[in-house]
């Protein structure tokens, strides 16, 4: 369904009786765009390095300096090496240009800037300006996505796969396309030598395909397949060279998955779209950006925000994930043919089979389906396959790990919101959605001064003393944005950089 159709609320598209006019909502869109491209500006230039960061780093300056090319990713915590040359690509080019250490950190954010351009042009076919707002509220100036968006990390590529995940399915919902099919299957392959997690979406394409939701060029996913395959060529001559890159296999025990791993990635599709945040984007302290007197104010401030004020919000995400599964399920049984229905129970006894069929059913996409409830099957699918991956998952599911799935974790509250703004409630949504977004932006800015990813030093820090000085820490001007003590005996050294008195390694053809 259009913008403009009947579940706009009226033939132009704009909804009985509310006094947002699509061109308002259309400038809000862009004022909240403006206000989340200012704040990711202030948290690049704020950003630091340690740990995973100098690792990335590491293989982007030999790179850059010494033209190495190291094909392979960063250790992963199940050991061994991430598959592929693409990290030292993305941290490498931006060094190129700026040698800084911020340069990838700004590509990173560029990435977070085109996955919002690419879903805003892509939903703007599918709904009107009065979902796209709540859309721009939730994602853009998400304190989630800026977090992620503006400092250097594996994960933090991942959104604009995402984006284009949801662009090319939306290609190919009606017929095979070899451009959008080819781009669709590259997305997956290269996504998943950035970050294993990218799993998720390529589950997600597989059980979409099975639905009818989206229809591949056989030939483009060949093709696309292979384009995305290359970086993995030389990582196996190195492989052969060096077994020890490999991940090794945690086996955990029967049904891990379902205990630990599947509660944990349905709260965190819920807490996405919330204000409720995790990992180190929740420890503040001030005292390096203000003082000690305006941490001692501050601080337990951000703690209600976050602690308090924060997980409450999670409700409005469970509320409207139970809408979208009610209404999604309700439109497939209207559109179910005449005696689909499994048999009852044999007289005499309780058969649950048939009842546990019902719930798990995953209809096909109705031939005449509108394009609203293919976005409404897409993002019920794409959790249903996220949901299948936690539960035979051997490790546990961590916060980081769905990150790829943030568009359409978002979606279910954004359409929920359009929703609430066709009805008499309008008013007191479009209040409270400006309250969120002004607790967003005052998050965004505690995380930007107080958290350890954007601070030096302070109560809990990024993984840093090394056991000695390199030329890359001075290059990158690491040094320079916040001075740590070198040669610590006890220290840590990135994987790939060369150790102090080391000889460098030569240079690849």
């Amino acid at each position: 369904m259009t913008a403009g159709g009947p579940e706009s609320g009226s033939p132009a598209g704009r909804p009985r009786g509310f006094s947002l006019s699509r061109h308002a909502a259309e400038r809000w869109i862009w004022i909240g765009f403006a206000a989340g491209l200012g704040l990711a500006a202030l948290m690049v230039a704020r950003s630091q390095v340690g740990g995973d960061q100098l690792n990335l780093l590491a293989r982007g300056w030999l790179l850059a300096t010494r033209r190495q090319m190291v094909w392979f990713g960063n250790p992963l915590s199940t050991g061994g090496k991430a598959p592929g040359g693409i990290t030292s690509l993305l941290v490498g080019l931006p060094l190129l240009l700026w040698r800084d250490h911020r340069a990838a950190t700004a590509a990173v954010a560029l990435c977070h800037l085109a996955a919002f351009l690419v879903l805003d042009r892509t939903l703007a076919r599918i709904v009107s300006p009065w979902e796209r707002l709540p859309f721009a509220i939730l994602y853009w100036l998400s304190p989630w996505q800026l977090y992620f968006g503006t400092f250097l990390w594996n994960p933090n590529y991942l959104f604009l796969g995402g984006a284009v995940h949801l662009a090319t399915a939306w290609r190919l919902r009606r017929a095979p396309d070899l451009t959008a099919t080819l781009l669709h299957t590259a997305t997956l392959v290269l996504g998943m030598q950035i970050h294993p997690s990218f799993l998720l979406l390529a589950t997600a394409s597989a059980l979409l395909w099975w639905r009818g939701y989206l229809r591949p060029h056989a030939g483009g996913a060949v093709l696309g397949a292979a384009l995305g395959a290359l970086p993995l060529v030389p990582w196996a001559w190195e492989v052969i060279a060096h077994p020890a890159m490999l991940a090794e296999v945690h086996k955990g025990f029967p049904g891990r998955g379902l205990l630990f791993s599947l509660p944990r990635g349905i709260f965190y599709w819920l807490r996405y779209s919330s204000l409720s945040l995790a990992g180190r984007s929740g420890l503040f302290d001030f005292t390096e950006a203000f003082g000690a007197a305006a941490d001692r104010r501050l601080s337990p401030f951000f703690r209600a925000l976050t602690e308090g004020v924060g997980p409450a919000t999670v409700a409005l995400p469970l509320l409207a994930n139970l809408w979208l599964w009610r209404r999604w399920r309700r439109r497939a049984r209207q559109h179910e043919e005449p005696g689909a229905a499994p048999p009852g129970p044999a007289r005499g006894r309780v058969n649950l089979a048939p009842r546990l069929e019902r719930l798990l059913r995953l209809p096909r996409l109705p031939a005449t389906a509108s394009d609203r409830a293919w976005l409404q099957g897409y993002v019920v699918l794409t959790f249903v396959a996220s949901a299948v991956v936690y539960a035979v998952s051997p490790t546990t599911m961590m916060y980081w790990q769905g990150l790829s799935l943030f568009h359409a974790a978002v979606l279910p509250l954004t359409l929920y919101a359009g929703l609430l703004l066709r009805t008499r409630h309008a008013a007191r949504v479009l209040a409270g959605a400006a309250a969120y977004a002004g607790l967003e932006i005052v998050l965004a800015l505690g995380i930007a001064f107080g958290t350890p990813d954007y601070r030096c030093r302070g109560l809990e820090t990024v993984v840093f003393p090394l056991i000695g000085d390199s030329p890359m820490l001075h290059e990158l001007h690491i040094q320079d944005t916040c001075p740590w003590p070198l040669g610590d005996p006890h220290g840590w050294w990135p994987d790939v950089l060369p150790r102090p008195g080391e000889a460098p390694a030569p240079r690849s053809p």
